[in-house]
């Protein structure tokens, strides 16, 4: 099968788009990837990347079309932008093309407009689009961007709904989402329940992290430094902990990395708050399994209590008891897997939360881990999500045996 994939993030940026594309050509597909130059999240291209400059037509098979969309900046202004011109670039390259895929895939983290140019495809060539919902819009533009405006709200709402119309399946990254949607009136036969995945961690032969200290609990969060994060409550934690032997690790880096660090600096924790910035998913993965515990939270906010975000799966796959400031599906998750420590989001509460987790016994945090390694096996694998985005394509396109290409 021929499958043309529309996302603004790809290699060498961390999605797991990456890793879907990757296993749906090892599986026989073609895969051509639309997309931007690498970018994210700083706002900055990457280094040896830019407009003037070749770029790689081709990774692990997958062949890579780049458009010469702005970087984001800092700025809302350079936000904007930046989602404008990828719809127009996208749109253009879909008025040009002659070529007919079988189907289109969206990865849709924000923004949400990546779907326009991929619904117009679909119309054009009157092939299935596929939309993997990750960030739910405009909820997501209210809660953390602020915006309030009703004509503005206004204006992406009828953008979401041209593309819920536009799409054949839309793929739904927690349940919540699917109850959000159905909502908005779309028929339920369009939606699926299909979570994020992990690929097996690869850890054999790796090592205990060098900068983690051998007489201190090591807590971990391992991915984007975002506002819906919430990670100031991270810091506030620490502060209260200041006296106790714990260190945390703020593995990646993001649009509140430089904040973090200066309050950090400012309330003197750099003992205890350590930031090892941008590695490799392998080097992440390292650190995630070697820790006593793995962080996650989440604004207090119903949109982020419908939220599932990829590191919970990560934290899962690497065997790591996790300890959540999070409510709604995410606390579901690690309570239903019986995996960790679910608090309320301040920081009284995650104190208490990580002297629970440390009054646990290396065996039983050891049990906590295997246990979410389990659940994840059972609901988040990769041959198991795939095996079913899979069905939906050939459920799609009936005129594509499986196993072969167009």
């Amino acid at each position: 099968m021929k499958i043309l994939v529309v996302t603004q993030y790809f290699y060498p940026e961390t999605f797991r788009v990456n890793a879907l594309c990757r296993e749906l050509v090892r599986r026989g597909h073609r895969v051509k990837v639309l997309t931007a130059y690498p970018q994210y999240p700083q706002g900055k291209i990457y280094p040896g990347y830019g407009f003037n400059l070749p770029y790689e037509r081709r990774w692990e098979g997958v062949e890579v079309e780049r458009l010469r969309v702005p970087p984001r900046g800092s700025s809302r202004l350079g936000l904007l932008r930046n989602c404008g011109v990828f719809v127009l670039e996208a749109g253009r390259w879909v008025r040009r093309c002659r070529e007919r895929f079988d189907a289109v895939y969206v990865f849709e983290v924000s923004p949400v407009t990546v779907g326009l140019p991929a619904v117009a495809y679909g119309k054009k060539f009157g092939v299935p689009v596929l939309f993997n919902v990750q960030d739910l819009w405009p909820e997501n533009v209210e809660v953390v961007l602020g915006v309030k405006d009703p004509l503005v709200l206004g204006v992406i709402n009828r953008i979401v709904d041209r593309i819920y119309r536009g799409s054949s399946r839309i793929l739904c990254a927690s349940r919540g989402f699917v109850e959000n949607i159905a909502a908005r009136g779309v028929p339920r036969e369009k939606l699926v329940y299909w979570p994020q995945f992990c690929e097996e961690p690869r850890l054999e032969g790796a090592v205990r992290p060098e900068i983690y200290p051998e007489d201190t609990f090591n807590i971990v969060f391992a991915g984007n430094f975002g506002a819906a994060q919430g990670l100031d409550l991270l810091l506030k934690t620490a502060e209260r902990l200041r006296d106790e032997p714990v260190r945390w690790f703020l593995v990646g880096d993001g649009r509140r990395g430089e904040h973090l660090r200066r309050e950090t600096a400012r309330a003197g924790l750099d003992d205890r708050v350590t930031f090892t910035g941008r590695v490799s998913e392998q080097e992440a993965n390292r650190y995630v399994r070697f820790a006593q515990g793995a962080f996650i939270s989440f604004l207090d906010n119903p949109v982020f209590n419908m939220t599932v975000p990829a590191k919970l799966q990560t934290y899962l796959a690497c065997g790591t008891p996790v300890l959540a400031a999070a409510g709604g599906e995410c606390a579901q998750i690690v309570r239903s897997a019986d995996c960790g420590v679910v608090t309320e989001k301040t920081p009284e509460a995650l104190e208490q939360g990580v002297r629970e987790l440390m009054a646990r016994s290396e065996e039983e945090r050891r049990a906590m881990g295997e246990r979410g390694r389990e659940y994840f096996h059972r609901n988040f694998s990769m041959k198991l999500l795939v095996d079913r985005l899979e069905e939906e394509l050939y459920a799609l396109c009936p005129r594509v045996p499986p196993g072969e290409e167009s």
